[in-house]
């Protein structure tokens, strides 16, 4: 008898590197404004004599333009370092409640520009929609819990829950989608403390059986305090009340934030019924409570069992936020510890199935990840896939004529962007997303050790883990709370 071996056919796709074509010879416009510089100096040197004053002027400028430090040229960070300078100076990098100033009825305790963000309460759902008056946005959260084990499936059955994921995407992204701007999924790995354990003894127990046992039980509940790890999944839909066609449409059910609401709700209620085609199970819109509960743990994560043991508590909007918060360049510190983003600079570069992301969603870390997508209209994403396809073959052929050797990186490049533009032909959509990572420790020694193990699970996942620098309290926000928001 002779065995036979048969390989499953499993759907794969590759990520596009980012690209790093410029204007001419991968240079960017800031780049070639410092070369323009330096070859200025050298021009004005010839002329006036005075060597020793351009020659430090050519100097720092050819210093700037090479890619030192993140893969980005120097240059690119005086802007970023500007910023946190000023915001440093002006002591925006630090937070304090202020008790005897209360907060306006209805919206949160968050630092920085999230202060704005107001929570309205949709009557017919009961979910708590994010108001951001200053971009009118308005977002909804709905908790979801999956109904298998993603990670267990078959091959197929993976390929599968993807297919009906990405085809829920690219429903937003044609050009009559209705506004939606973006949609967040967020994965948060929280303590637990065996609430929901004592929580079903409490409603199934039963002394009938055994009432030596059920005693014995309930008290080895009442004094045990468990340091496991559980998961809690999340998916926001923002809608952007100032886009096209969207106006006529909250216009038409009552104008302002109420029509703005009525608008969210029909979307909300499709995103509800793409949920189980994506093998998710709906539990339950985000109340206004909720919303404060996820706000409160996210910067206090050592509160989450005090909080579930409690329900009724620590669910005022007015104590959503922080009591304080002090944000260095790269971490942040709040009342339990250390906190710090990370963002997902490189995507496999190779082949992948639908599960590549399982080491870094499941590791062993307390941490949360968060996946922000931004849907392209299908008018915009061909504009901008023939312009992108333009420029690398303007590039290509002004690279030939100087000389330059066409790396194998150019042609992927140009081999992706043709894929890309393939499929905006054939009907599917196009995104721009970020994958976020926020992890916490409750001393800069473990949170070290809590960034390597992330890192160290996000390269099996084939991926490329960075720290954000300089804006880690707005980082926090996108990445940790699934608020709808964006970096």
């Amino acid at each position: 008898m002779s065995a036979q071996t048969t390989q499953e056919q499993r759907i794969t796709a590759r990520f596009p590197r980012r690209s790093t074509r410029g204007l001419i010879m991968g240079l960017g416009a800031a780049q070639l404004s410092l070369i323009a510089v330096a070859f200025a100096s050298v021009i004005a040197a010839f002329w006036t004599g005075q060597w020793l004053l351009f020659a430090a002027v050519i100097v720092v400028s050819l210093a700037l333009v090479p890619t030192w430090f993140t893969g980005r040229p120097l240059v690119s960070w005086f802007p970023l370092l500007g910023q946190w300078a000023r915001r440093k100076v002006t002591g925006q990098t630090k937070f304090r409640v202020r008790p005897l100033a209360p907060r306006p009825a209805g919206t949160l305790g968050l630092p920085g520009d999230a202060a704005r963000l107001r929570v309205l309460v949709d009557e017919h759902t009961g979910a708590g929609m994010l108001h951001d008056p200053s971009t009118r946005t308005l977002t909804a959260i709905a908790k979801v819990e999956p109904t298998d084990s993603f990670a267990l499936a078959e091959g197929s059955s993976q390929d599968v829950v993807a297919g009906a994921w990405g085809s829920l995407l690219s429903c937003f992204c044609t050009d009559s989608s209705g506004g939606v701007t973006r949609v967040s999924a967020l994965l948060r790995s929280v303590s637990d403390g065996g609430e929901e354990v004592r929580t079903w003894f409490e409603e199934h127990g039963s002394p009938e059986v055994s009432p030596a046992a059920y005693e014995a039980y309930a008290d080895y509940l009442s004094l045990s305090r468990t340091d496991s790890i559980r998961h809690e999944s999340f998916v926001s839909i923002t809608l952007d009340m100032k886009a096209t066609r969207v106006g006529a449409l909250i216009r038409q059910a009552g104008g302002g934030v109420t029509g703005g609401a009525e608008v969210l709700r029909n979307r909300m209620e499709y995103l509800r019924g793409q949920f189980a085609a994506a093998s998710l199970s709906f539990v339950s819109w985000v109340s206004s409570g909720d919303v404060a509960v996820l706000a409160r743990t996210a910067y206090d994560p050592d509160l989450q069992a005090e909080l579930e043991a409690h329900r009724e508590v620590g669910r005022s909007l007015a104590g959503a936020g922080p009591m304080a918060l002090d944000e260095s360049f790269t971490y942040l510190r709040t009342e339990s510890g250390y906190q710090r983003v990370l963002l997902v600079v490189e995507w496999p570069r190779k082949e992948t199935t639908a599960g590549f992301l399982q080491h870094l969603v499941v590791a062993q870390v307390r941490h949360t990840f968060a996946l922000i997508c931004e849907p392209i209209p299908t008018s915009k994403a061909m504009s901008q896939a023939k312009r992108s396809s333009t420029q690398a073959e303007t590039s290509r052929i002004w690279e030939n004529k100087s000389g330059a050797v066409d790396t194998v990186d150019r042609k992927r490049e140009r081999a992706s962007l043709a894929r890309a533009e393939e499929a905006l032909e054939s009907g599917h959509g196009a995104l721009n997303f970020a994958g976020l990572v926020t992890v916490s420790g409750h001393t800069l020694d473990e949170l070290r050790v809590a960034t390597e193990s992330v890192r160290t699970a996000a390269s099996q996942s084939g991926c490329e883990l960075r720290v954000i620098g300089g804006e880690q309290a707005s980082a926090f926000i996108a990445g940790a709370l699934p608020f709808g928001r964006g970096l």
